[in-house]
């Protein structure tokens, strides 16, 4: 069973810092396009 909750435990931290990367990406793409656009 501790494998199991293990295994759960590692997707669910993979999960979340894949979520995070995302974000960062788009909010990269946000600054380039207000940058771009000269809205700050």
């Amino acid at each position: 069973m501790d494998k199991a909750s293990d295994a759960a435990q590692s997707a669910k931290e993979s999960i979340q810092a894949g979520g995070q990367q995302v974000k960062a990406k788009a909010q990269g793409a946000v600054d380039a396009l207000k940058d771009a656009t000269g809205t700050k």
